[in-house]
C-alpha cells in the first residue's frame, strides 16, 4: 500500500516536524512504502538521519503560470498513492488543492487546528499576538505585500473569517480525521460539527532519545528546563515570572524567537538565571540536558498534545505543565508531575518550589513518569496504531 506522508514546517523546526519526521522513519523500519513530502527547516542531524531516503519537495502555491503547473504535476505524482497523509499541517491553499482532487484518499493526521482562523475561538487572544511568527511565516509563503495586507488591522477579521469557511470546507472533504489527543479529538469533533469522534494516536519521543535515556550522563544538576519556541503562546514569560518567586531557581531554555532579548531582559530585571540555548541542538544535546535539569517546566496558553513532558519522562524527570489542552493526558497530577493552570504564577511557584526541594519526591515522581511514558508513549506503539488507523 503505497503511502505519502506530506508535511510543511512554518518557518520552525519544532515537536511537529520531529513527530512528522519520526514517524515517517518509523514506518520506513516497519518496511511500509512510504515516501515524504517535505518543505521547510531540518536539521543537520535529522539531514543525515534521512539520507538515502527518497524525500519529496512540495512546490509553492503562490499564483503564476509557473507555480499552477508544478502544483498540477505534484498532485498528479500524489495521486499514484492509494493513501496520503497530511501529518500536522501544510500551507491551507495546499489543503484546499489536495481536499477538492484526492480528498477520499486523504487522511488528516492533526496536531492542532489552522491556528489563524481558530485562535480567538480557542482562547480568545488574536494570534498575531500570541505566534508573533506568523508576520514572518506568511510572508515566506505569500510574500510581503499580500502578507501585510491581509495581516493589517483593516482585514485581518475578515481573513480570519475566510480562513474558517476555507478550513471547514477543506477538513469536510478530508476521508478521516486522526487526532493526537483526547482534547484535540474533542475540540475538532465539535469546531467543526463531526457525527463521529475522531481516533487519537498518540505521538511518540524519538527513539534516539529513548536510547540515550538509559544513557549514563553527568549528576542532576541545578536548573529547570523549557523547550520550545520563544513565543507568547509558550508563556516562558509566565515561566520566569514564577520562578523569580523560588529561591535559586534556575532556567535554561532550548529554542529561539522573536521574543528572546525581551524575555532575557525579564529575567535580568526579576533576579532569575536565565540560559537561553537557541537551537540546532542534536539529540546527544537535548539529551543531556533532559538528563541533567531537575524537571521541566511546560505552561503554554494551550498545547493540543505536548511532546516536552514525554521526552521528560523518558529520562525520569517530573513535569509542571498547563491543564490547557493535552498535558494533563500525559501527566498524572501530584504522581508524575504537577498540572497548573498556565497564569496562575503563584500556584506555580508553589509547586516549582516543591520539586525543587525534595529530591525524593522528585525522584519519585521521575521514576514513575519514565514507567508511564514507556507504557504508554512509544513511537513504535504510535506508529503502529498510526498505521491501523490509515489501513482501517
Amino acid at each position: 500500500m503505497p503511502l505519502a506522508i506530506v508535511h510543511q514546517s512554518y518557518g520552525r523546526f519544532g515537536g511537529a516536524e520531529r513527530v512528522a519526521l519520526a514517524h515517517y522513519e518509523q514506518l520506513r523500519r516497519m518496511n511500509v512504502d512510504a515516501t515524504l513530502f517535505w518543505s521547510g527547516l531540518v536539521t543537520p542531524s535529522w539531514q543525515d538521519r534521512l539520507n538515502g531516503y527518497d524525500i519529496k519537495s512540495i512546490p509553492s502555491t503562490l499564483p503564476g503560470p509557473l507555480g499552477i503547473g508544478r502544483m498540477i504535476r505534484f498532485l498528479k505524482e500524489l495521486s499514484r498513492y492509494d493513501s496520503i497523509i497530511i501529518h500536522h499541517h501544510v500551507d491551507p491553499f495546499l489543503a484546499l488543492y489536495i481536499a477538492k482532487t484526492l480528498g477520499k484518499r486523504t487522511i488528516w493526521y492533526s496536531g492542532s487546528m489552522f491556528e489563524l482562523a481558530w485562535e480567538r475561538w480557542i482562547t480568545g487572544e488574536d494570534y498575531r499576538s500570541i505566534s508573533r511568527t506568523v508576520k514572518q511565516t506568511s510572508e515566506e509563503y505569500y510574500g510581503r505585500a499580500v502578507s501585510g495586507l491581509v495581516l493589517s488591522d483593516f482585514l485581518f477579521d475578515q481573513t480570519v473569517r475566510v480562513a474558517r469557511a476555507m478550513d471547514i470546507h477543506v477538513v469536510r472533504r478530508y476521508s478521516k480525521i486522526i487526532a493526537n489527543s483526547r482534547f484535540l479529538s474533542f475540540f475538532l469533533k465539535r469546531i467543526y460539527k463531526m457525527d463521529d469522534q475522531p481516533a487519537v494516536v498518540y505521538p511518540g519521543p524519538d527513539p534516539i532519545l529513548q536510547d540515550l535515556a538509559s544513557k549514563d550522563f553527568a549528576r542532576e544538576s541545578d536548573y529547570m528546563l523549557a523547550v520550545g519556541p520563544l513565543i507568547p503562546l509558550k508563556n516562558v514569560d509566565g515561566m520566569i515570572w514564577a520562578a523569580s518567586k523560588v529561591p535559586s531557581a534556575k532556567l535554561v531554555v532550548v529554542g529561539d524567537g522573536q521574543e528572546r532579548i525581551p524575555l532575557e531582559e525579564q529575567a535580568e530585571i526579576l533576579g532569575v538565571p536565565l540560559n537561553i540555548k537557541g537551537n540546532s541542538h542534536s539529540e546527544e544535546e537535548l539529551a543531556q540536558l533532559y538528563s541533567q535539569c531537575k524537571l521541566l517546566v511546560h505552561l503554554s496558553l494551550y498545547e493540543p498534545f505536548g511532546l516536552t513532558p514525554v521526552e521528560a519522562g523518558l529520562f525520569g524527570k517530573p513535569s509542571i505543565v498547563t491543564n490547557h489542552g493535552g498535558p494533563p493526558e500525559i501527566v498524572v497530577d501530584g504522581e508524575t508531575g504537577f498540572i497548573v493552570a498556565p497564569r496562575d504564577y503563584y500556584s506555580i511557584a508553589r509547586r516549582m518550589r516543591e520539586l525543587l526541594s525534595n529530591p525524593e519526591l522528585r525522584h519519585e515522581m521521575g521514576r514513575k513518569a519514565r514507567k508511564r511514558v514507556l507504557e504508554n508513549f512509544t513511537l513504535e506503539r504510535s506508529a503502529k496504531r498510526l498505521l491501523a488507523e490509515v489501513q482501517g
